[in-house]
């Protein structure tokens, strides 16, 4: 895997922009004047623009530059905030990864390492040897002088000081990603990768539509679907990992350092096969549902803790959750096939009912209609292709909203 030493670049645009030439930046960051304008040129290469325009007076941005130092000072908040967090662990304040003096690889590499926990395997994943991989985190432990991981004979574990300092890796990690989106943007193109979670009910009808449009108009995009449970996903929306998780907006996401952007509302039915016992009544009570088995996402979904609230507020006993999961696929062929039931929006299961298949039993579910949008990390700045899915997202929304 070849390296890359864009935070090293990136360091140097940080200096040259904020002094306002090569010598002095130079100076700032004790290197030669020469090897400073070397990171500018292999740095505008690599992105394939001009970020100065050279001036006798000096070096001024060009407005793809402007787009890299936004995303470099980014860059450079999260690192010093991981130094001034790792002091109190005995950190070395100079140690290079705070100062965006080690390559990208280095910062993949640990990442891969809490991910995987396996040092053979993340050698695999990057192509790399294992005494490499081995040679990275030793490289950054002793410069740090904290332990970074845990080691045994079968898994390794990130240390406290090491969820610290890779917390804020992540972050930094996800501006370069960002930056190659804006950079294209800039050129009248739309590229890049957008990592975001989304709920069940947006996978039949919205969200298809909203991809496809994008990827026939834009082919160089790269949309990535994570499907975990939510505290994963809120983790992963902290850390820079998730782009955004469009799901149903609980008061307490307030709470949780997250930016919350509704775009609609919705609501629950219960739905289970046609050749159900409750699917021929004409009306059935919320208490003929406890009789049979359930299957409804992990505990901390939002669906999950609506019909918990609904059910604790009408004095029903809780069902009995036989299965937990979002899986589309898997919801389906089990309410096809058991008398299982669940409930969920029923445009999630739009062709099944429409077809036949499935049946929305006649059960009136008090106060469970609920607001729907995107969590995003409260100080994050998107990028261009990221707002663009959301954006054409929260259109079709309303375009697809029942009476619409």
């Amino acid at each position: 895997m070849a390296e890359k030493n864009n935070l090293r670049y990136l360091r140097s645009l940080l200096a040259v922009t904020e002094s306002g030439s090569v010598s002095k930046a130079a100076d700032r960051v004790l290197r030669a004047s020469s090897a400073v304008a070397r990171s500018i040129r292999e740095l505008e290469a690599d992105l394939g623009v001009p970020l100065f325009e050279r001036q006798p007076g000096g070096m001024r941005l060009t407005p793809f530059g402007e787009l890299a130092y936004r995303r470099a000072k980014r860059m450079e908040v999260e690192l010093d905030a991981a130094r001034a967090e790792l002091v109190g662990h005995g950190a070395s304040a100079t140690a290079p990864v705070f100062g965006m003096l080690v390559g990208e690889r280095h910062l993949t590499t640990l990442v891969r390492l809490r991910e995987i926990g396996h040092m053979p395997s993340v050698a695999a994943a990057m192509g790399m040897s294992q005494p490499a991989v081995s040679a990275i985190l030793r490289q950054v432990e002793t410069s740090t002088r904290v332990m970074l991981f845990h080691r045994s004979s079968k898994r390794m574990a990130p240390t406290e000081a090491g969820e610290v300092l890779l917390f804020r890796v992540r972050r930094a990690l996800s501006e370069l990603r960002y930056l190659q989106a804006d950079i294209a943007l800039q050129r009248g193109q739309m590229a890049g990768q957008v990592r975001f979670a989304a709920l069940p009910s947006a996978r039949t009808l919205l969200l298809p539509r909203a991809i496809g449009e994008l990827i026939d108009r834009h082919p160089g995009v790269q949309l990535a679907m994570v499907d975990a449970p939510f505290e994963v996903l809120f983790a992963g929306v902290q850390s820079g990992e998730i782009d955004f998780i469009l799901t149903g907006i609980s008061p307490e996401y307030i709470h949780r350092d997250l930016r919350v952007q509704v775009i609609g509302r919705e609501g629950l039915g219960v739905v289970a096969r046609a050749g159900h016992p409750l699917a021929t009544r004409t009306h059935v009570d919320v208490r003929d549902l406890v009789d049979y088995p359930w299957l409804l996402r992990d505990p901390g979904a939002p669906t999950r803790e609506v019909l918990t609230s609904m059910f604790q507020r009408m004095g029903v006993p809780l069902p009995q959750v036989a299965v937990e999961s979002g899986d589309l696929a898997l919801l389906r062929g089990v309410l096809m096939h058991s008398n299982a039931v669940s409930a969920v929006p029923p445009e999630q299961l739009s062709y099944e009912i429409a077809s036949g298949q499935l049946k929305v039993l006649p059960v009136r579910l008090p106060d469970v209609e609920r607001e729907v949008g995107f969590v995003l990390r409260k100080d994050a700045r998107p990028s261009s292709l990221c707002e663009a899915l959301m954006k054409r997202i929260g259109e079709l929304a309303g375009s697809l909203a029942p009476g619409a």
